[in-house]
């Protein structure tokens, strides 16, 4: 087989999401491509690989591809422009092919340039580098239709990353330019075309999930699952269903949850995607905890815990802490509770593009601590939620105070983000904050004020919350017969794009 006909090959394989035997191949081809003295193959094979080491987040090799595809690109830009005679002796392409390549592999440099610093969170560069890919000049008609397709799966690459910061309103933008490409793309029917709208439906399904839009989300994540199943694209199939899990979850539909896990994990911890795998292992902990079976469910998020401390993901790493401690809450061990979230609180510290909301909510997991701790204080009956009415004992006295760090805790996080859905204009985004923000945190803050016993706190807060207006949501019969508790949300609370 051709040196033309293995790049297509491998090509199809990258495209399944079969990244080593791509890889294999791409190897192999960049030693025949130099000894043919085939600058031209050489870059095709450097921007093939760099694609395939962004995926699996190999970013050295993403930034070495680069890095040689500039270099070859600068050594023909120096001889077009006569400053490197004596190379020139020695090319045997036209002057149009020469401008033809560097018209290309400039654009594909920047397509990779730009997926590789929204993978990384630098996010003005990203858009920097998108601007080079969409200005590179070049009048080349048969490259008009490979540059739009790298601007837009460029834009989802970007768009991702946003969101995988938690910055859900600075990629509403960048959305609101890819739903109706992605409509086109749907409708092309090629492989290429076909592998930019399932990429493109996938990340915007998980924005939707991941910003209470649940209903937006089920139809892009179907078309995707059907498009990639269509193509015996097993990991992108895989991934749809993960998607729609998170999906059911946020729904309080336990049961559709581990199905859709059960069935989305075999592949994609085939195709060792890190951070699907430990967002699988997640919703595993989750459904063994939600049955009681805690060292199961501890151990599922210790899995978690390390593939994102493997591949840097320090807010998943702040959240999967966060969520570690209600094993130590249920275990009565509040001491190594208050411990993960200390580190939960550690990271986001050091980490530059923290919110307010992830402070509002870790501080509202650390009052759940105490909160916790003063009821065992105060003899606590799991099974009937009675607690003894002895008002004079050391127990009674230290949960007291207890209880008023609690409060000190959770009641200003949710006054803060109930500040929020007060200043929202539209009734359904106003809404989609109470259910997925306000309520469950202004519902702690009431049950710590009033296990607390202090009732001018507790009159305060009904004032306010009669003063700023009630929630009038209604739940469906399945959230309404299930809902889980507190820690169903800690590692999974959605993040309207409204509160920005």
């Amino acid at each position: 087989m051709t040196i033309i006909g293995d790049l297509e090959r491998a090509r199809h394989l990258a495209l399944a999401a079969k990244e080593e035997a791509a890889k294999e191949i791409l190897l192999s081809l960049l030693a025949q491509a130099e000894e043919a003295d085939r600058d031209d193959l050489a870059c095709e094979v450097l921007a093939q690989l760099a694609e395939v080491y962004l995926v699996r987040t190999a970013y050295d090799g993403v930034t070495e591809g680069i890095r040689r595809i500039r270099e070859c690109l600068s050594s023909y830009a120096e001889i077009r422009s006569g400053r490197r005679p004596d190379l020139a002796a020695r090319v045997t392409m036209s002057e149009a092919e020469i401008d033809h390549l560097i018209c290309r592999y400039t654009r594909r440099a920047a397509f990779l340039a730009a997926g590789l610093a929204a993978a990384s969170g630098d996010h003005d560069g990203a858009a920097a580098s998108l601007d080079t890919l969409i200005d590179t000049p070049g009048d080349f008609e048969d490259l008009a239709i490979e540059q739009r397709g790298l601007i837009c799966y460029a834009r989802i690459l970007m768009a991702r990353g946003l969101c995988d910061d938690d910055m859900y309103a600075d990629s509403v933008p960048i959305w609101a330019v890819l739903l109706d490409q992605l409509e086109e793309y749907a409708g092309a029917g090629d492989p290429e075309s076909d592998h930019l709208f399932v990429n493109g439906a996938l990340s915007y399904g998980r924005f939707c999930v991941e910003t209470g839009r649940l209903d937006e989300a089920q139809p892009w994540l179907r078309r995707a699952e059907a498009r990639a199943g269509a193509r015996d694209w097993q990991l992108a199939a895989a991934r749809a269903q993960l998607e729609r899990a998170a999906a059911r979850w946020s729904d309080g539909d336990i049961a559709e949850t581990q199905t859709l896990v059960h069935q989305a994990y075999p592949a994609i911890a085939e195709h060792v995607r890190a951070h699907d795998v430990s967002r699988s292992w997640l919703y595993f902990g989750l459904i063994r905890f939600r049955m009681g079976a805690l060292d199961e469910a501890d151990e599922c998020w210790g899995h978690a815990e390390r593939h994102w401390r493997e591949i840097e993901k320090p807010l998943h790493i702040h959240r999967i802490l966060l969520q570690r401690s209600w094993i130590s809450i249920l275990r009565g061990d509040f001491a190594v509770a208050v411990e993960k979230v200390a580190q939960a609180r550690e990271l986001l510290d050091s980490y530059p593009r923290h919110s307010w909301l992830q402070y509002a909510r870790l501080d509202d997991q650390l009052g759940n601590i105490w909160r916790a701790d003063a009821l065992a204080d105060l003899g606590l009956d799991p099974a009937t939620g009675a607690v003894p009415g002895d008002v004079d004992g050391p127990g009674y006295r230290r949960a007291m105070s207890k209880l008023r760090q609690a409060a000190d805790l959770k009641v200003p996080a949710a006054l803060a983000v109930d500040a929020v859905r007060y200043a929202i204009p539209d009734a359904g985004a106003r809404m989609r904050w109470a259910r997925c923000v306000s309520a469950p945190l202004l519902a702690g803050a009431f049950a710590v004020a009033k296990e607390w016993g202090n009732t001018v706190l507790l009159t305060e807060l009904i004032e306010y919350h009669s003063a700023r207006g009630a929630f009038t949501a209604e739940l469906s019969e399945k959230q309404a017969g299930s809902a889980p508790g507190a820690w169903a949300a800690t590692a999974t609370a959605a993040v309207p794009v409204e509160g920005d």
